[in-house]
């Protein structure tokens, strides 16, 4: 089994960012149709074009695990203010965890 490397996301990444959260969109409105979004026209390009407005910000992060030289998977996460509403401290929060392979987490490595 190959490697699969853990690293920052680029904008070359885009698409491959775009097509994962397409699957995180249209899975969740499977799931609970009335609850989260349909997935719309484009929804790729869309999502792509959202990770990558949050590369370089310091409150935010997107990583992505790539195998044999693809993007298997991604990880976006915040960092958050104190919320009220929710009742907890200002943190660092995992907004979407992504893996297009199940087998994805057999060999990690950080580069």
């Amino acid at each position: 089994m190959a490697d699969v490397i853990i690293r920052p996301a680029t904008l070359a990444d885009a698409a491959a960012l775009g097509e994962l959260g397409a699957l995180l969109v249209r899975s969740h409105h499977e799931f609970d149709p009335q609850r989260f979004m349909r997935p719309q026209p484009g929804i790729e390009q869309g999502y792509g074009r959202f990770l990558t407005s949050q590369l370089g910000r310091d409150e935010a992060v997107v990583m992505v695990a790539e195998r044999n030289g693809e993007v298997a998977g991604y990880i976006y996460a915040t960092l958050e203010d104190r919320s009220w509403r929710e009742l907890r401290d200002a943190c660092g929060y995992i907004e979407d965890i992504v893996v297009r392979d199940t087998r994805v987490g057999v060999g990690w490595r950080r580069s």
